[in-house]
């Protein structure tokens, strides 16, 4: 029953991920659009995962509790990722992200933090300076 379960789940955010993605536009990129990527991945996880519901087959080994929690932990760390990128800034929201991460995932925070520190800029002058892609380096709230 669990992987029917997992399997309508999966099918429901393939459906509404297609969905809303099939209006997405951008001001540059291919020339089939932006809006092909959400279709593309998501009608043939909506294939699989109806196979899912159809053929079921395993068991699922649900995890413990701790680890059940650092998962629930590290989606909220994701979440939050999501919901403060834009208001802190790429490279604030991505520190946050990069030692939260690697705090839940068992690193030592220090060891986290320095990785966060680093990384963070340097993502962004990857994408921003040399691939062209514009991301925001202060947010919302320092402008």
């Amino acid at each position: 029953m669990s992987v029917r379960l997992a399997g309508v789940a999966i099918f429901m955010i393939a459906a509404l991920y297609t969905w809303y993605g099939r209006d997405y536009t951008a001001s540059f990129g291919d020339v089939l659009g932006p809006a092909v990527f959400p279709v593309i991945l998501g009608i043939p996880t909506m294939i699989l995962s109806a196979s899912l519901v159809v053929f079921p087959s395993g068991q699922v080994a649900w995890p413990d509790r701790e680890h059940g929690l650092r998962q629930l932990a590290a989606l909220a760390v994701l979440l939050g990722y999501a919901l403060l990128l834009r208001p802190l800034g790429f490279p604030l929201a991505t520190f946050g992200l990069i030692a939260g991460i690697g705090v839940i995932l068992g690193g030592a925070p220090r060891k986290a933090m320095i990785l966060g520190a680093v990384f963070s800029p340097a993502l962004w002058a990857l994408f921003d300076q040399v691939l062209g892609l514009p991301l925001a380096f202060l947010g919302n709230w320092f402008t």
